[in-house]
């Protein structure tokens, strides 16, 4: 009876040193659940630590202004190269028009050559600056391919490549035909004489 009594006046110490030592395990794990504490003394939560360096590690990385307007460069080359060639187009069917009108062979004019030529070169220089920019911003660690303008350049060089096989064709053609043969009708030279410019 006289421990027992005196177990109640001391508060039972055997139970208290037990509630003191859960305590102390829910307080570490607590701890370690809330994290290291931030500059402010807060504690800053793990998870919420780890979603944000998730989130940091999947960011996609774009080209800078600069990049956006040079490569603007590679579709408007490839634009001017299509109208070159159309140009081109134009000026051989009335060249052709013109000499069987006149009913013998022209000389094939400086300007469809010109333009036969340019066609093909810009054609050819839209693709080579397409491609150095997308390389560029590759080493970078950036994907312009994210941006409008690097969506834009890729479409365009991509129908410009297939453009740039009817260049050649074209640049071919203006050159086969300035190597032909001089050819008239079999009554040209009686047709000039009536009309007096022979």
């Amino acid at each position: 009876m006289g421990d027992v009594g005196e177990r109640a006046a001391n508060g039972s110490p055997g139970r208290s040193e037990d509630r003191a030592a859960v305590d102390g395990v829910d307080a570490v794990d607590a701890a370690g659940a809330a994290g290291p504490a931030g500059s402010d003394g807060s504690a800053q939560p793990v998870a919420a630590a780890g979603q944000a360096r998730g989130a940091g590690d999947g960011e996609v990385r774009l080209p800078g202004p600069r990049w956006r307007r040079g490569v603007l460069l590679a579709p408007g080359l490839a634009v001017l190269g299509f109208l070159l060639l159309i140009g081109t187009a134009v000026e051989d069917d009335q060249h052709g028009k013109h000499a069987a009108a006149l009913c013998h062979r022209l000389a094939v004019p400086w300007t469809l050559v010109a333009m036969a030529w340019a066609s093909l070169l810009c054609g050819a220089a839209s693709v080579v600056v397409c491609v150095l920019f997308f390389r560029v911003a590759r080493r970078a660690g950036q994907r312009g391919a994210e941006c409008w303008q690097g969506t834009l350049a890729v479409c365009i060089c991509v129908a410009g490549v297939l453009a740039l096989i009817f260049q050649v064709v074209a640049v071919y053609g203006v050159h086969a035909e300035s190597g032909e043969a001089y050819w008239k009708c079999a009554g040209v030279r009686e047709l000039t004489a009536v009309l007096g410019g022979w």
